[in-house]
């Protein structure tokens, strides 16, 4: 949405007479058009809206049209092609707002960017580069980490990710009588049979002297048979 009507490349109908904000209030929309970009991006049904202070971009407009994803970080915006990956526009945060006024191709491809510390910029190639671990990070751009250690870097995405289950707390109790306590597994199907038909097996385990049985199974449905073998 704009507010000036000498942004339009040419004027359609609009799709609706007003718009509504986020406290109720409605303004009136008096007409629409095709607003340039840059001289590669365009968007049609831009809303002129009068009453505004500032030139609105909806997000699902620019993602539909442009057939882009948005990325949204804690100081600036990307607009990224779905298809090429090409940086399309960048916007930086003022106050409480994106403001994205980069299309230039050039200028927005460009990775370096006015940051308020190096931390910030290792924050940013972390990101980009997929969540490496620091010390990797380290050994790749040192130049980037001098003045701080791989430690001083906790990224919570990397724990939560890369955590498979949490932790089992030690046990104390350990059996002091052979047969007290068995543990017991079935593992399988194994994905190539063994020329004997095994595909699968089942292990018991004493608790006191960590001794340990394994049976070899052609089926599941053994494990109570060999159960009993062990048993006797």
């Amino acid at each position: 949405m704009t507010f000036d009507p000498d942004d339009f490349l040419n004027t359609t109908q609009p799709r609706r007479t007003c718009i509504a904000n986020a406290n109720g209030v409605t303004y009136p929309v008096t007409g629409a058009g095709t607003v340039e970009l840059s001289s590669s991006l365009s968007l049609s049904n831009t809303l002129l809206v009068p009453s505004l202070s500032n030139k609105l971009l909806s997000v699902s407009q620019l993602t539909e049209q442009l057939n882009c994803c948005v990325l949204i970080y804690p100081s600036f915006c990307l607009l990224q092609d779905i298809h090429t990956k090409e940086i399309l526009g960048r916007g930086t945060k003022r106050g409480e707002l994106y403001y994205v006024d980069d299309f230039s191709l050039g200028v927005a491809n460009n990775v370096t960017h006015p940051f308020n510390s190096k931390q910030q910029q290792i924050w940013l190639w972390h990101r980009q580069l997929g969540h490496p671990s620091f010390s990797y990070m380290k050994h790749l751009i040192p130049d980037l980490f001098s003045g701080f250690k791989d430690s001083d870097f906790t990224c919570d995405t990397c724990i939560l990710a890369k955590s498979h289950r949490v932790p089992y707390s030690l046990s104390t109790n350990k059996c002091t009588t052979p047969f007290t306590l068995i543990h017991s597994d079935v593992w399988g199907p194994s994905p190539i049979t063994a020329p004997s038909g095994v595909r699968w097996f089942v292990t018991f385990i004493d608790d006191c002297t960590r001794m340990t049985w394994l049976y070899l199974l052609k089926n599941k449905n053994e494990v109570f048979s060999r159960f009993q073998s062990f048993h006797k």
